[in-house]
């Protein structure tokens, strides 16, 4: 919603307080001086300035991504191992990670994998954070000192990052086992939806309570998989890798050894990084769901055995349509 004032001629937008942005003001300026205008009333005139404004207020977007780095944190300064942050479900301008930072080391926030774009930073000097207690966090284009942030202790900390009111809070995390490096991992691979392309790699989320440990539920194909650690990089980031003395383990980093799937299936996926394991769980399509069946949900056939069937033919089935499994025979 926006809220306007005729007499700054103001729009507030989603918790943003947008100021007469420069495209509008330079618009509305030469309205002004124009007989047109002069001759309009003062409300009338209110109106008009305001809605110029809002044009550019509403267009107004936040960052598509947010990472960070700094010697703080795992990877340093090195791009391709910056820390991925995710942007919240609920509000696009606030981006969380939970995630380990060095004691008086430095650190700052990027909006792009690369230098000299928007940088979110300390200000004019260094700024060291408190665990709970919200700071400043200043954009590159209103403040050109690079000022880094510091925290005091090394440890886990939960921390948040909100573009529209630009604040930023650093909270000592519950989980402090051991020190966590990513956000996220990023299945890749010919097995996988998006094949070798990083950026459609299939999200493996963190576990809420272990947030060291990694999974998601997605259909496999015959191929081969790996995990990637960052989704803005290439392939010259980390990745984790087939151990090749046993399967259920990963390394870091090392010779490209990948997972080789060989069944077409959907699989459980679970990547723990503290203790260094991966499952890989076929689910059982036969199994039935206590959700009930959406008319309007696809319809996916597999075989008795569990294998994916694109085009079924004469026979029996397990069909799973909007959560629920049923045997169907087909004519």
């Amino acid at each position: 919603m926006a809220i306007w004032s005729p007499e700054k001629c103001l729009f507030q937008v989603g918790g943003l307080e947008q100021v007469c942005l420069a495209v509008s003001f330079t618009v509305a300026l030469s309205l002004a001086k124009s007989n047109v205008f002069m001759g309009l009333k003062t409300f009338t005139k209110s109106i008009l300035c305001c809605a110029l404004f809002v044009i550019g207020a509403l267009s107004a977007k936040a960052a598509d991504r947010l990472v960070i780095v700094g010697d703080a944190t795992w990877g340093g300064w090195n791009l391709s191992q910056s820390t991925v942050m995710q942007k919240s479900d609920e509000n696009a301008d606030v981006f969380k990670a939970t995630v380990h930072l060095d004691a008086n080391k430095e650190f700052k926030f990027l909006t792009e994998l690369g230098w000299g774009n928007l940088e979110y930073r300390a200000g004019a000097s260094s700024v060291t954070l408190q665990s709970g207690v919200e700071a400043p966090l200043v954009s590159s284009e209103d403040e050109p000192t690079d000022g880094k942030f510091f925290v005091s202790e090394s440890a886990n900390y939960d921390i948040v990052c909100n573009l529209a009111e630009k604040t930023v809070v650093v909270t000592k995390a519950a989980y402090q086992t051991t020190a966590l490096k990513h956000t996220a991992l990023w299945m890749i691979g010919s097995a996988t939806k998006g094949g070798w392309s990083i950026g459609e790699g299939t999200i493996m989320k963190a576990d809420a309570t272990n947030p060291a440990k990694f999974s998601a539920r997605t259909e496999l194909k015959a191929g081969e998989l790996k995990f990637g650690t960052n989704v803005y990089a290439g392939f010259d980031q980390m990745f984790y890798l087939r151990d090749l003395s046993d399967e259920g383990k990963i390394v870091f980093g090392g010779d490209d050894n990948k997972w080789n799937i060989t069944e077409e299936a959907t699989y459980d996926v679970t990547v723990d990084v503290a203790a260094m394991t991966v499952s890989f769980t076929k689910v059982n399509p036969t199994a039935i769901s206590t959700v009930e069946t959406a008319n309007n949900a696809p319809a996916v056939y597999y075989t008795l055995s569990g294998v994916k069937v694109e085009k079924p033919v004469a026979g029996v089935y397990v069909k799973r349509q909007g959560g629920k499994s049923v045997k169907v025979v087909v004519k």
